[in-house]
């Protein structure tokens, strides 16, 4: 009976931290790093789009005297990537609540950006949702069941 009772405790257990939305908020914490860099390097950066996987040149386009500074920074102009020097991308955090995350950017540039380019620059595309979900809250998710429900880490 001890054993029952002991897996009916564990069971109970993971539920609460299940509903209560902890372990999502763990896992998401776990993994800030990787998902402001989703954003910042490989939305922003990399492709030029915002979360809604729409190019950021859509809303405004690189001046030309932008295009021939980014050119001699040997830096992309053929999309507005949002990285001149660096510190906007490298003030990406996140803000984590029990239902949901959201990212957020402590640069003074922050505002000006968001009403040049739209509130979607901060924010991750379906695509990286889904990678986000699969690749790595689900299988932490996974882990911690284990833990939980059988005791093995």
């Amino acid at each position: 009976m001890r054993i029952i009772n002991d897996l009916r405790k564990r069971v109970k257990e993971f539920d609460e931290g299940l509903k209560s939305g902890l372990f999502i908020s763990e896992i998401i914490l776990e993994n800030e790093a990787f998902i402001v860099n989703m954003n910042s390097e490989l939305q922003l950066y990399d492709q030029g789009v915002n979360a809604l996987g729409v190019s950021i040149s859509d809303y405004k386009p690189y001046a030309e005297y932008t295009i021939e500074i980014k050119k001699a920074k040997n830096q992309p102009y053929d999309r507005v990537t949002l990285h001149d020097d660096g510190d906007f991308a490298g003030s990406f955090f996140l803000q984590v609540g029990t239902e949901n995350f959201e990212i957020k950017a402590g640069d003074f540039k922050t505002v000006d950006l968001m009403k040049k380019y739209g509130r979607q620059i901060l924010g991750l595309t379906n695509e990286n949702l889904t990678q986000l979900i699969w690749q790595y809250i689900y299988p932490d998710l996974k882990t911690t069941t284990r833990k939980y429900i059988y005791g093995k880490s």
